[in-house]
């Protein structure tokens, strides 16, 4: 089987899951494009093909009737998941190390779960798969009491039979000031460096960047408009409704984006595009996800810094929350619906910042050292 991504009569990239003989995998293909009416992101599209796809080598490989799962059919399906073969027939002799992390198996239990409640909203399975792989425990198996626990004290609380334990997650990377100048220095032409530059400032996503028309920055107030204009000819898009929005930047930018469309946006360029290819047969063109990999690519072997644009975004966040951001303000310029997500992703507490904090506040709670005007216990012996 395979993912296969097709162009919509709206212009638009999605995604369609084939079996071996081209024919379309019906339940992934009408599921997909009933996420897809719902306003699913077109990367999260593509994840769910990939992990619809999944699903259906394991159903194909068992000889399953995928409308009528059973329990021990989703218990099977999480460890072939883990099998490094990818089929039932090969097992392992030994105990090896699982091809998938349980954050990835997770994700295909969600996405699987999704697809059979769809179908069973349908009529098109019986049973509705949720009910089968959820057990409920009494609400004192919970230590977690949520602020409105008493509530609903006595009702009890869902568990997934399948889901797996995941890893804590660690603190994501992010760079310093001095590091990104460190990127834009390392940059062989304006464009490269502009690019580096507003994605930082601005916070805003690589996809929203390329997605960027030039009316799109208003040179007088100093922002730029975050719009929705479905997939650009580059694949470019912004990820949810939520995330039209106005961005305010420094007169500093706003002039290096004059400087740089007085140079490149010659008579030739037909895209509004801000960002644009600069050599080659597509000069002129708007500038594609690819480039920007390469270029990062081309930067880690400059400066030795591994780094993405998202850790750009990760950075600017966290840096706009160290020099107190409240929540909400947070959430408007990262584009989030809710601002717990806002901080829950992208503002992050450094060792440096614990270290200092503690430094300034231990003897709070230190006992090392006797407070002012208690006599010791041996001076108070010798007495």
């Amino acid at each position: 089987m395979r993912v296969m991504e097709i162009q919509t009569a709206q212009n638009q990239q999605r995604y369609v899951l084939l079996d071996e003989e081209g024919q379309f995998v019906l339940p992934a293909v009408r599921y997909l494009k009933h996420l897809d009416q719902r306003g699913y992101a077109r990367n999260t599209l593509r994840s769910y093909a990939h992990m619809l796809k999944l699903y259906f080598e394991y159903v194909q490989q068992r000889g399953l009737d995928y409308r009528k799962p059973t329990v021990d059919d989703i218990g099977l399906f999480v460890h072939w998941l883990r099998l490094p073969s990818g089929s039932m027939k090969v097992l392992p002799s030994q105990p090896v190390p699982q091809a998938r992390a349980n954050r990835t198996i997770n994700h295909a239990l969600t996405v699987v779960s999704g697809l059979y409640d769809y179908l069973w909203r349908i009529d098109d399975v019986a049973t509705c798969l949720a009910d089968k792989t959820t057990t409920y425990l009494p609400a004192r198996a919970s230590r977690y009491k949520g602020f409105l626990h008493h509530i609903a004290a006595q009702q009890p609380i869902a568990q997934k039979l399948f889901k797996q334990k995941e890893p804590r997650q660690g603190r994501p990377k992010t760079i310093l000031k001095a590091q990104v100048r460190q990127l834009m220095n390392a940059c062989g032409n304006q464009r490269d460096r502009l690019l580096i530059w507003l994605l930082y400032e601005s916070s805003i996503r690589i996809g929203e960047a390329l997605a960027l028309f030039i009316e799109d920055i208003d040179v007088a107030s100093c922002h730029l408009s975050i719009r929705d204009r479905g997939t650009g000819a580059n694949g470019s898009e912004i990820k949810t409704p939520h995330s039209e929005r106005k961005v305010e930047v420094s007169e500093d930018l706003i002039n290096e984006i004059i400087s740089y469309i007085g140079i490149a946006h010659t008579f030739e360029v037909e895209t509004n595009h801000l960002f644009l290819k600069l050599r080659g047969t597509h000069k002129g063109q708007s500038m594609s996800y690819d480039e920007v990999n390469s270029l990062f690519r081309r930067l880690k072997n400059k400066v030795a810094l591994d780094i993405t644009p998202h850790i750009l975004r990760h950075s600017s966040l966290t840096a706009l929350a160290r020099a107190n951001w409240k929540p909400e303000l947070l959430q408007e310029r990262a584009g989030h619906a809710t601002f717990q997500h806002t901080y829950q992703m992208y503002v992050h507490v450094s060792e440096d910042e614990l270290h200092e904090e503690w430094v300034k506040t231990q003897q709070i709670v230190s006992l090392g050292q006797s407070p002012v005007g208690v006599v010791s216990l041996a001076k108070s012996e010798e007495g």
